[in-house]
């Protein structure tokens, strides 16, 4: 029989996240769908679903892990196209009325998804039985099965969740159907972070940079999991919180002496400063860390993740970009390289591709 694989590809999701996550055993195949970058990801996601085996194309799951553009934007685009490629036996998504843990709709639920999913009696959240996708702190992380996959969520908490409340209300009512557009505008600690280089970056300086945690409440609010499935484990973050990543590998049994074993680790929110820390990587041990981002608004990956990875991430490890820009480049120097024991792997005009097989395991 052949052996269990995993393939992860990523879609040139812009300055976001679009990934096709594919389990095969055999004839038994399982597909996710984990956001849609922007609307200019669709074309490219349309093309890649279109050439899929017609029996193949009603997919396990869609996962929105949250309502930023540069996550949504391509979700919108193929369930507003009449032609779509695919369906989706479940969607994971947390709506605002899961926010606040309400059975209700409010006014602000003209948000297009919502208004989609609900419209269309399209099964939304049913593995949770229609109600949110989220933790409770007085009990253990809850798990899902998807045929030989098990799901184990990680992130987010109804904490996380409620602070959004807010932001969500007021962005609806500005932006109307697309929340959380904040007119293209960068946040001002993403902006004032600017790095210029000259020669090799500087890792132990930058690795000593204090660490300062996201606080971005849409970030906050992403569905994040543990996909396992055969020998591999992968952590597909959205742009989760660290200290809420941190709480949930502690329940796994995750330590520092003791850490969680992962195939592969999807950055959270794209390899920014606030999102990678030595404690969080210090939980697991993973010799693939992946980074989907054009660098276009934010300028991610930031120089101090990256260093991060290269000082605390273990070694024999490989850095994996889906695209090739002058914030990824510099981690491509042989020195570094050399230095800290890893490889790079670069995709092609924002399309990468990494596979996992239980053959490859020792």
């Amino acid at each position: 029989m052949s052996p269990k694989s995993i393939t992860l590809e990523l879609f040139p999701a812009r300055e976001g996240d679009c990934i096709l996550v594919t389990c095969t055993n055999g004839d038994h195949i399982h597909r996710i769908l984990f956001d849609g970058g922007r609307a200019a990801t669709y074309p490219d996601l349309r093309e890649a679903l279109g050439k899929l085996p017609e029996d193949e194309r009603d997919l396990d799951l869609l996962i929105v892990t949250h309502v930023d553009r540069d996550h949504i934007e391509g979700v919108l685009k193929l369930l507003e196209d009449e032609d779509h490629p695919v369906t989706f036996k479940d969607v994971w998504f947390n709506g605002f009325h899961h926010l606040r843990d309400e059975e209700n709709f409010g006014a602000v639920m003209g948000e297009a998804l919502t208004t989609y999913l609900t419209e269309n009696n399209h099964p939304w959240n049913k593995a949770w039985g229609s109600n949110a996708v989220v933790l409770d702190d007085d009990t253990p992380l809850p798990s899902k099965q998807l045929g030989e996959i098990t799901l184990t969520l990680l992130s987010p908490d109804r904490a996380k969740c409620l602070a959004l409340v807010p932001k969500w209300i007021k962005e609806c009512k500005k932006a109307g159907l697309i929340p959380f557009d904040p007119g293209e505008v960068p946040a001002e600690d993403e902006v004032e972070q600017d790095e210029e280089t000259f020669g090799p970056p500087d890792v132990e300086a930058l690795a000593a940079q204090p660490f300062e945690d996201d606080t971005a409440e849409p970030n906050g609010s992403s569905i994040a999991v543990l996909l396992e499935y055969g020998r591999h484990a992968l952590l597909l973050t959205g742009d989760a919180h660290v200290d809420r990543l941190k709480k949930s590998l502690h329940a796994l049994g995750a330590t520092k002496e003791s850490p969680l074993s992962l195939s592969a680790f999807k950055l959270s929110h794209h390899g920014s400063s606030h999102n990678v820390s030595r404690e969080l990587l210090e939980l697991v041990d993973c010799n693939h860390y992946i980074v989907s981002t054009n660098g276009s608004q934010f300028k991610h990956p930031k120089a101090d993740a990256i260093a991060r990875i290269l000082k605390f991430g273990g070694s024999d490890k490989t850095l994996a970009f889906n695209y090739d820009t002058e914030f990824t480049q510099p981690w491509n120097q042989k020195k570094l390289r050399e230095q800290y024991g890893y490889t790079t792997e670069y995709g092609e005009d924002g399309h990468y591709v990494a596979v996992f097989a239980d053959e490859d395991l020792p």
